[in-house]
């Protein structure tokens, strides 16, 4: 037989480890002087202990292994419990692809942070008609449906008649039970009467004010248009203006149908040049 340090050599494994394995009652010594408390095993233990070390690179646990080693379970509970280890592991990948997607995505805003701001441009956007309407959205109505129900009653195919889809966000943007939203299409010719859609909304024509807009074109995609709103507020806050009035959003290529994220869009602040520039160091 081999003391608990020979042993823990041919092993390839630790003395603390063989020891805290015989504290559980998972791997003990084949013999223990009682005079002196030493351990010792003998070399036909090690096919057990490489199968209890195998078990625990699967990833299973101290008592999932004494029932491997101590119990006799049937093959079919033993390939219960590695289905069980492997559906574990792959979600715990599946969740860490995830994090790996959004840390990539918080990548890209840094990088593209400061081409962003420059990509800010000041328009004079003139008085415009648009013919819509304007609604209070309340939790249980979906903006999507009110979109669609309005898009489609407004023909998109004659470009003399009718401009882009334009969406005019009203209020500060806080309410969560409450959405104050004008949706329609800009009109080249005024002279047009109102509309009905399937659902019984009347679309007519109303105006929008004319504006200097602080504007931004981001890529298709969810995470670039948050950074447009991030772009135009740093690019307000950096030229000393401020904002004077709601959001539009002017559909320069619409989604083709519900869902689809592949579409153009440019985001379009009213803006004013501040009077007075406050100096913030003089507050703290």
């Amino acid at each position: 037989m081999y003391s608990i340090g020979e042993f823990s050599r041919i092993a390839q494994v630790s003395k603390r480890l063989l020891r805290y394995y015989d504290q559980i009652g998972l791997f003990q010594p084949m013999f223990v002087d009682p005079a002196s408390g030493h351990r010792y095993y003998s070399a036909t233990q090690l096919p057990t202990l490489n199968r209890i070390l195998a078990l625990k690179e699967l990833g299973l646990s101290l008592d999932q292994i004494r029932r491997f080693i101590k119990d006799d379970i049937s093959l079919e509970e033993i390939q219960g419990m590695l289905l069980m280890k492997k559906a574990e592991l792959e979600q715990q990948v599946l969740d860490e692809l995830k994090r790996i997607r959004t840390i990539e995505s918080r990548l890209k805003q840094i990088k593209d942070r400061a081409t962003h701001v420059r990509d800010v441009v000041v328009k004079q956007v003139p008085q415009q008609q648009l013919i819509g309407i304007r609604k209070i959205l309340s939790t249980g109505e979906s903006p999507d449906d009110f979109f669609w129900s309005v898009m489609n009653a407004l023909p998109g195919d004659n470009n003399t008649t009718y401009g882009p889809m334009t969406i005019v966000l009203h209020g500060d943007g806080v309410s969560s039970d409450r959405i104050d939203v004008e949706l329609g299409r800009l009109l080249y010719k005024t002279d047009r009467a109102s509309l009905t859609t399937y659902d019984g909304m009347t679309l007519d024509p109303r105006s929008l004010p004319s504006a200097t807009m602080a504007t931004f074109i981001p890529p298709t995609n969810s995470c670039a248009k948050l950074l447009g709103y991030n772009a135009i507020g740093e690019w307000v806050e950096a030229n000393h203006y401020a904002f004077a009035g709601p959001v539009r959003l002017v559909f320069l290529e619409l989604p083709k149908q519900p869902g689809d994220s592949d579409f153009v869009m440019e985001i379009q602040f009213p803006i004013r040049k501040r009077t007075v520039d406050l100096d913030l160091r003089s507050i703290n």
